[in-house]
């Protein structure tokens, strides 16, 4: 079976479609960074959508995770304890 989720920090941009790529293997929701741009994708009828939140993890704003990414930068261990302890906070 295809996985839940895929996330991708595609910083290279490849010339790959992944998201007819990812649509043919069925993959529910793709997740993606660009470097500067974090996009929420779900699949629905065979063609992704772009969504502002996930509908896997609904209470994660998207600007979480783009504070994760540039904490991460800096401190990644550090990073990663806040995003847990926001994530703990809501769940």
């Amino acid at each position: 079976p295809p996985p839940d989720l895929v996330v991708e920090i595609d910083i290279t941009h490849t010339d790959i479609q992944k998201l007819e790529l990812y649509a043919a293997l069925g993959v529910p929701e793709f997740w993606r960074y660009d470097g500067q741009i974090w996009r929420i994708y779900t699949l629905e009828n065979g063609t992704y959508r772009e969504l502002e939140n996930s509908p896997t993890f609904p209470n994660v704003p998207k600007l979480w995770l783009y504070e994760f990414l540039v904490a991460a930068r800096e401190d990644e261990l550090a990073a990663m304890r806040e995003l847990q302890r926001r994530v703990r906070a809501i769940v």
